[in-house]
């Protein structure tokens, strides 16, 4: 059983990851940007943080064991949410501790890609050109930490059932599928916490 964090909690993939991790026995600090969007469950504590207004974390986060940011921004335009938020999380965070954040598998295309597919890659890559150069940012200021930590990137996210057979790419060098479930992430996540294979690097995920 381990003191887990978890920001970006009220979005759908953010729920998921709780869910899973109090199934697990996993002691939940749930950290919301507004009072009243979550309700507590039991094994679970609510803190009310702005984590992309400096400072917010400050003395929140040192006592966890890991922490997961599935912090997001609301459509295409242009957003610092991801770095601004990986920031102050860092920022708050012991020295060598395990963070882990969700990232996309847009953010490269493999080389072993099919011609087809290195197309729709480049064409949404135009489409999140916001969102992605802000993830982008967000995994240098990872590189550039001193934590233990992971981007992890999965491909489209959907509410379908756990998939029998994930696809995980440590490195994010490899070809995987087009579509990911919630269920398969926040397994993922949260089988990763204790992964030293997965410190300091992005992986790729996909159902």
């Amino acid at each position: 059983m381990a003191a887990i964090a978890v920001l970006g909690a009220t979005g759908r993939t953010g729920r998921v990851i709780v869910d899973h991790a109090l199934a697990r026995g996993h002691r939940v600090t749930v950290i919301v940007r507004r009072a009243g969007s979550f309700a507590p469950a039991p094994g679970s504590t609510v803190i009310v943080a702005d984590p992309t207004v400096p400072g917010s974390l400050a003395g929140r986060l040192g006592e966890q064991d890991a922490v997961i940011s599935a912090l997001g921004a609301a459509g295409r335009g242009p957003t610092t949410v991801y770095s601004a938020g990986t920031t102050e999380i860092i920022a708050a965070m012991a020295p060598g501790g395990r963070l882990l954040v969700i990232s996309s598998a847009g953010l490269s295309t493999p080389a072993s890609a099919g011609p087809v597919t290195k197309v729709f890659a480049a064409a949404l890559h135009q489409v999140m050109r916001h969102t992605y150069a802000d993830m982008a940012k967000m995994e240098r200021l990872l590189a550039d930490s001193d934590l233990r930590w992971t981007a992890v990137r999965p491909t489209r996210l959907t509410d379908a059932a756990a998939s029998m057979n994930p696809r995980i790419s440590l490195g994010a060098t490899a070809t995987i599928g087009s579509r990911t479930s919630r269920t398969d992430l926040a397994t993922y996540l949260l089988d990763a916490i204790d992964d030293p294979h997965s410190y300091r690097t992005a992986v790729a995920l996909s159902s």
